[in-house]
C-alpha cells in the first residue's frame, strides 16, 4: 500500500509538471506585474513577481522587449495605453472601464478606476483569472487607490514617493502570494481533470469498443485497432477541454 501511495505521487507530480512547464509557468509567471498609472499614463507604482531559485523569472519589461539590449521603458508603456482612453473618449465610446491585449506569450489587462487612474496587469498568455481571481486583483489596487489617493494624486513629492515605495514592496509580497496559490489551484485542477477523464474513458471505452466490434464486424482487426485507439484518443481531449474552474 505505501508503495503504491509512492508511485501514484510520482504520477502525479510528474503530471503537474508536464502541465505547468506546457503552460510556461516555469519561464512566466501567471501574473508578471502591476502598473498603477495615472489616466494620463504617468507610472506611479509597480510591482513585479521577483525571481526566485526555482524559476527564473524576470521583469515586465523584459517581456515586452525582444531585444535584450533596448528594454522597453515602462513609462513609455503606461502613457501608451491610457492613449486608448482618450481614443475612447474622442470615438465617443461610452464608460470603457478596462481593455485587454492577447500575445502568444503575454496579455495585458487594462482597467480604469476612480476616474483618475489605470492599473496595468501583464499575465502569461495562458493565465485563465476567472470572476473571484480577478476581482481580488481589481480589489487589491482599488483599497491602495482609496486609501493612499493622495500620495498617488502627488506622486512627485518626497512624502508621497517614500509612501509608494513602501506600497511597491507590500505589493510585490502579495503578488508573490497570488502567484503561489494561483499555481497550486490551477495544479489541482489540473489532477482531478486528468481523475475525471481517465474515469470517463474507462466507461466509455468499453462501449466504444463494443459499437466499433457490432458495426464493423467485417475490417480488418488492424483498422478496428487504429480506428478505435484515435477515436478514444479525439474524445478524451474533448473531455479534458472542459473547464473544472470554478464557475463564473
Amino acid at each position: 500500500m505505501l508503495e503504491a501511495g509512492k508511485d501514484d505521487n510520482i504520477v502525479e507530480k510528474k503530471l503537474t509538471e508536464s502541465a505547468y512547464r506546457s503552460h510556461n509557468f516555469n519561464v512566466i509567471p501567471p501574473i508578471i506585474g502591476i502598473i498603477i498609472a495615472d489616466q494620463y499614463g504617468n507610472t506611479i507604482t509597480v510591482f513585479e513577481y521577483d525571481s526566485n531559485d526555482v524559476d527564473k523569472y524576470e521583469s515586465i519589461k523584459s517581456y515586452l522587449s525582444g531585444d535584450q539590449k533596448n528594454f522597453l521603458e515602462i513609462d513609455l508603456v503606461s502613457m501608451y495605453l491610457s492613449s486608448f482612453k482618450i481614443f475612447a473618449g474622442q470615438a465617443n465610446i461610452k464608460n470603457l472601464s478596462h481593455l485587454e491585449i492577447y500575445g502568444s506569450n503575454i496579455k495585458a489587462q487594462i482597467y480604469f478606476l476612480l476616474e483618475k487612474f489605470m492599473v496595468i496587469i501583464f499575465l502569461n498568455s495562458n493565465t485563465d483569472l476567472n470572476s473571484k481571481d480577478r476581482a481580488q486583483v481589481i480589489k487589491y489596487c482599488e483599497d491602495k487607490l482609496n486609501k493612499y489617493e493622495f500620495e498617488y494624486r502627488n506622486f512627485n513629492e518626497t512624502g508621497s514617493r517614500e509612501t509608494l515605495s513602501i506600497l511597491e514592496q507590500k505589493g510585490k509580497k502579495w503578488l508573490k502570494k497570488f502567484n503561489v496559490r494561483y499555481i497550486q489551484t490551477y495544479k489541482n485542477i489540473y489532477l482531478r481533470k486528468h481523475e475525471t477523464t481517465e474515469e470517463l474513458m474507462n466507461k466509455l471505452g468499453l462501449i466504444i469498443q463494443s459499437e466499433i466490434n457490432e458495426y464493423l464486424n467485417h475490417v480488418p482487426e488492424e483498422i478496428i485497432n487504429n480506428f478505435s485507439k484515435d477515436l478514444k484518443n479525439k474524445i478524451q481531449d474533448k473531455l479534458f477541454e472542459i473547464n473544472l474552474n470554478k464557475p463564473e
